[in-house]
């Protein structure tokens, strides 16, 4: 993981959604509906490796899901983009073991997955909008890797992600991070983590709020 990204994930994804107020941007936070598969304490940042799918009926393996799982580098966010999919899962146990083997930091799943009890053994954490029984061979197949692809939103109700933009995943939820945004998001998330471990201290030892708002402009 780069410097950069370790400061992202240490700050928190609330830090860098209200970084990205501060300067005028909606807070690309994905669903509030996601939920880690392992629970709380297993958060991770990485760029995204998108991989795009939607609901068709049709036979035979699905071959570019593995083929896109077989290319996936290492230290990536696996980014799965469901589309309208629908009770089915975009992986269970045996891919998600693949994922795992090649590196992959994560995985975000704006659809299902299954073999919960066993994606929990991983050391790969998942984030998913879903669980199911149901398999997704033969009624939801991917359609492309490394595009671009939208995922649901928790403020906008889409959110487009690019490969290699960053994603941030903790306890509090997912955020994308623009590409072109990284450099910038990054000096303003290290100022305003400063400030807010200050504030938090000075509130700790009994100063009021509205004297902490005027010191330091945001709580």
């Amino acid at each position: 993981m780069t410097e950069q990204l370790k400061i992202l994930l240490q700050a928190g994804t609330a830090v860098i959604s209200d970084v990205c107020d501060s300067i005028g941007i909606a807070p690309p936070v994905l669903d509030t509906e996601l939920f880690a598969v392992k629970g709380f304490g297993h958060g991770f940042a990485g760029p995204a490796y998108t991989i795009a799918g939607e609901s068709q009926k049709w036979t035979g393996g699905d071959r570019e899901k593995l083929a896109a799982i077989d290319a996936m580098p290492q230290g990536v966010v696996a980014v799965w983009a469901g589309g309208n999919i629908q009770g089915v899962c975009c992986f269970g146990d045996l891919l998600a073991s693949s994922m795992q083997a090649r590196g992959c930091t994560g995985a975000v799943v704006d659809g299902g997955v299954r073999d919960i009890a066993y994606l929990r053994t991983l050391s790969t954490p998942v984030i998913t909008r879903y669980h199911t029984a149901a398999q997704g061979i033969g009624r939801w197949r991917v359609t492309g890797r490394q595009i671009p692809v939208r995922v649901r939103g928790a403020i906008e109700s889409w959110i487009t992600i690019q490969p290699g933009d960053f994603i941030v995943a903790d306890d509090d939820g997912v955020i994308a991070i623009s590409q072109t945004l990284l450099d910038k998001l990054v000096s303003l998330v290290e100022e305003w983590s400063k400030s807010e471990s200050s504030a938090r201290e000075h509130v700790l030892q009994g100063m009021p709020l509205l004297t902490a708002l005027e010191k330091y402009g945001h709580l």
